[in-house]
């Protein structure tokens, strides 16, 4: 059956929706407090996560922004709950050996994670740094830029020998006035109503008594790159429930994404990108 496992069940024998498990800090407050025993969690980074969705082999979870918007009609939203920031996001980051201005012509690598976040730097390369004819490549390959998203930018920010790192949060906060929504959970439109709205309300529940207790989560996700003050800080700086501000800043987003060429990073080869 799409959406479920059978490893699994309810105590009423209806096997357990499977849901995408965002394992990124900037998550915890969603699955910090929800059940374990009523869904199955899967954790993946998100493109992967976007991908498993659109499959079957998720019923829901928190997706790439980029993502939801290119598979328009096959999800719906859940609870307006979603990661975004207005102004810096602490985790979405482009190390650089030179301004960003000069990276034109330039190899820019981008770690494999990524769905939303190198949709974001095309539109502020276009819109707000004016960088062309740049290409992405591997972050195994030889560049002078790299794009670096989640826990893995939170360690690189703490021990960089770049010379230049841009927030593209704050980029975008700078170019629009607006907030940044980095993702948003969603469920498939299959699964069916009452099953939706269980999770529903049930992250709504977990999501609310996580950012109750960031306190809790900041001893628990403590490490030798953030200190418990460090978590806290990070996660208190995104919002969870996205509202008018925040739509609004998700249709701009999408408005200047159209106006840029189509482009996967998965689903066709990386190359130049004007």
């Amino acid at each position: 059956m799409p959406c479920t496992t059978r490893l699994r069940y309810m105590n009423n024998n209806k096997p357990l929706l499977s849901i995408g498990h965002m394992t990124y800090l900037n998550s915890e407050v969603f699955y910090w407090r929800l059940s374990k025993t009523s869904f199955n969690l899967v954790p993946m980074p998100p493109r992967a996560m976007a991908a498993a969705l659109e499959r079957g082999d998720l019923a829901a979870g928190p997706l790439p922004i980029a993502e939801i918007l290119r598979m328009n009609g096959q999800v719906r939203s859940l609870g307006n709950l979603g990661v975004s920031s207005h102004g810096a996001a602490k985790s979405v980051f482009l190390f650089s050996r030179v301004p960003v201005e000069k990276l034109s012509g330039r190899n820019v690598a981008v770690t494999s994670h990524t769905a939303t976040s190198i949709q974001l730097l095309r539109v502020l390369f276009n819109d707000f740094w004016k960088v062309s004819d740049h290409q992405f490549v591997g972050v195994d390959c030889s560049h002078e830029a790299a794009l670096w998203i989640g826990d893995p930018a939170l360690e690189l920010r703490s021990s960089s020998d770049y010379d230049f790192i841009y927030d593209l949060g704050t980029a975008w906060t700078t170019l629009t006035d607006k907030p940044f929504v980095f993702a948003e959970w969603v469920v498939r439109n299959d699964v069916p109503l009452e099953q939706a709205y269980e999770l529903e309300t049930q992250l709504i529940k977990a999501t609310k008594e996580g950012l109750r207790n960031i306190d809790e989560i900041s001893r628990f996700r403590a490490n030798h790159f953030l200190t418990e003050l460090d978590v806290s800080d990070y996660v208190r700086n995104f919002s969870y429930f996205l509202g008018d501000n925040e739509r609004s800043g998700q249709m701009d987003f999408q408005r200047r994404l159209d106006q840029l060429p189509v482009w996967r990073p998965d689903s066709q080869a990386v190359g130049s990108l004007r």
